[in-house]
């Protein structure tokens, strides 16, 4: 049972650095751009569908409302997503992916969490 639990708790180990470990960069820059943000980069096409184009995915943490319609968190969006692109770009070989989803989430106490999802060509990652 002991070594049931090694080899799984290793093959997992090994499975999530294999699977993240490209994209450690990127994720270790977004941290040190954007305070608390708790980003998760990973990428890839959609499973069994190998005919669909290849996604850089980047999901993190905002202390605004990813929802709301308001100019300034419009701005803060625009900004945010143009920033991550940026790096991107600067992290990760433009030749793997085609589209960049930045994904932005609010989480707020005792209330409903608040997320949307933002999507780009990864060549301008532009808003």
């Amino acid at each position: 049972m002991f070594t049931l639990g090694i080899v799984a708790t290793g093959t997992l180990w090994y499975f999530w650095n294999l699977k993240l470990m490209p994209f450690m960069p990127l994720q270790e820059a977004l941290v040190a751009e954007f305070e608390r943000c708790s980003p998760r980069v990973d990428g890839g096409r959609v499973k069994g569908k190998e005919d669909t184009p290849k996604i850089l995915r980047v999901v993190m943490r905002v202390p605004f409302d990813p929802t709301s319609s308001a100019p300034s968190v419009q701005s803060q969006i625009a900004t945010r997503i143009s920033r991550t692109g940026e790096l991107a770009r600067q992290f990760v070989s433009s030749d793997d992916f085609e589209i960049l989803e930045v994904h932005l989430f609010s989480e707020h106490k005792e209330q409903s969490l608040r997320q949307k999802t933002f999507t780009r060509q990864f060549a301008s990652a532009q808003p």
